[in-house]
């Protein structure tokens, strides 16, 4: 059985890199310098939001105040949202400073995709989901009702359901080999883009984080969050923790 800390979990998916492998013309895309080589998620967890949500919100305005700031904001750049990959270096260092002070916990998995089985490589969506399904299945039980939110551009029923089925498969087989059964847990699923909760900001901001340590060995921004995290990198299985954090090699 596992502990309950809560009666709600929030669960905040966002993700760096892309799980694409090979072209539809069966080009590595990755060899070709067309393609990542790793895909990074993260899931950010609370048991209150909305509670979230204002924290961030109010963040943002505190931001947007500053006599620090202000030359950096104009019509074309007004942060109307936090996304790591888009923000200015002051941003970035600011609200990671401000998420390393966050009540929330953080898992991430990092996949090395050329590592990966083949059957996963050829099929961008499928490699998407099963790994969600590897970084969800252990966590989402930490209250009697979860809902898991997705950080999705698209709207397309089908897309949406192919994801939702691959998490499935990998969350009730490891359901099965835990023989857990619980008919009180109640889980659902939500896609939605990026901006419209702060949740999925900071899930973008620690999935690109982590994404520059193994992509480009920038642990710069990592170095600010590590002791939120708690991740896997699952092709070397090696994990990094707040007493283990993640460290370029030398």
């Amino acid at each position: 059985m596992f502990k309950r800390k809560n009666k709600n979990s929030y669960i905040f998916v966002d993700e760096s890199g892309k799980p694409e492998v090979y072209s539809a013309k069966g080009v590595n895309l990755i060899s070709a310098g067309h393609a990542t080589k790793f895909l990074v998620l993260s899931a950010v967890r609370c048991d209150n939001q909305l509670i979230l949500q204002q924290q961030i919100t109010d963040f943002k305005s505190k931001l947007l105040k500053d006599e620090d700031l202000k030359d950096i904001f104009s019509s074309a750049y007004s942060l109307d949202n936090f996304h790591a990959n888009n923000d200015y270096p002051e941003i970035r260092k600011r609200f990671y400073s401000f998420i390393s002070n966050l009540e929330v916990d953080i898992d991430v998995l990092v996949v090395e995709k050329l590592k990966c089985y083949p059957w996963l490589q050829v099929n961008p969506g499928r490699f998407y989901g099963f790994m969600a399904g590897q970084l969800l299945k252990s966590i989402c039980y930490q209250a009697e009702s979860t809902e898991i939110i997705f950080s999705r551009k698209d709207s397309k029923l089908k897309l949406r359901q192919e994801l939702e089925i691959e998490v499935e498969r990998v969350r009730l087989n490891f359901i099965k080999n835990k023989n857990y059964i619980d008919d009180n847990f109640k889980l659902t699923y939500h896609h939605n883009p990026h901006y419209t909760h702060s949740g999925l900001q900071v899930a973008d901001y620690v999935s690109w984080a982590v994404f520059q340590v193994f992509e480009r060995e920038n642990i710069e921004y990592y170095d600010i969050i590590k002791d939120k995290i708690k991740g896997k990198d699952i092709c070397s299985k090696k994990y990094f923790t707040r007493s283990n954090p993640l460290q370029l090699s030398t």
